[in-house]
């Protein structure tokens, strides 16, 4: 079989990731599921599951034979990641975060569902940042929605903030344990590059606009929180 042209790219699941990458090669989405979720092969190249798995794939097009097997591209993708984290640029970015590649892919997921305003990714993971660095719960809503199972989720109440889940980053402090999505490049970037600054908070602007308002002080935020829940419910969104 000759050579194609694989794209890979914004996938929240393995299973999705599957179906994406079953559409451009020979093999079908089951035998590239299996592989992502294969004990043997999650084994041997140290990951605990599929979705840690995902932390290897980098949004990008790479040349591939269409005859692969879904092991074989699992394995291509684990060398494309370490030779994108072993850039010296690279090195230094994460020892300036203090965060190993696979935290800042876990990040980076966080921050893509949060914000998808270029303007501000580097200022959303530099919040989450801080709150590492102080041992705050993160409290990123996409967390829970994922935990929920419920990505398409409006309105996080309390009762999901509840949810017994190590995805919850409201109940524990820390990052989730593995990725909650395939972040774009822009995103990987924007967290290598977080901004520094003193803002331990963000709420969506009540122009609902995609942009959010930063604070320093919880009472600050609580302020810029009721503004944006006001208009929620006047959009009637419950």
């Amino acid at each position: 079989d000759g050579a194609v042209r694989l794209t890979i790219n914004n996938a929240r699941t393995p299973e999705i990731l599957a179906g994406k990458i079953a559409a451009q090669i020979d093999a079908d989405s089951v035998a590239v599921v299996e592989a992502l979720r294969s004990k043997e092969l999650l084994a041997e190249l140290g990951y605990e599951s599929g979705e840690a798995l995902m932390s290897i794939f980098l949004p990008n097009t790479y040349e591939v034979y269409a005859n692969i097997t879904p092991d074989a591209l699992i394995k291509r993708m684990k060398r494309e990641s370490e030779k994108f984290w072993a850039q010296s640029k690279r090195q230094q970015q994460l020892a300036r975060l203090g965060l190993t590649s696979y935290e800042v892919m876990t990040l980076a997921s966080i921050v893509h569902e949060e914000t998808s305003y270029s303007g501000e990714m580097s200022r959303v993971a530099g919040v989450y940042v801080n709150r590492l660095r102080k041992g705050m719960p993160l409290q990123a809503d996409p967390t829970v929605k994922y935990a929920v199972g419920d990505p398409g989720l409006k309105r996080i109440l309390y009762k999901h903030l509840e949810v017994e889940s190590p995805y919850n980053t409201y109940q524990h402090v820390g990052l989730p344990p593995t990725p909650i999505c395939m972040p774009d490049m822009e995103v990987i970037n924007a967290v290598l590059d977080y901004e520094e600054h003193k803002y331990y908070y963000f709420c969506a602007c009540p122009e609902m606009d995609g942009k959010h308002n930063f604070a320093r002080t919880h009472s600050e935020h609580e302020r810029n929180a009721q503004a944006y829940h006001r208009a929620l419910s006047k959009m009637k969104i419950r």
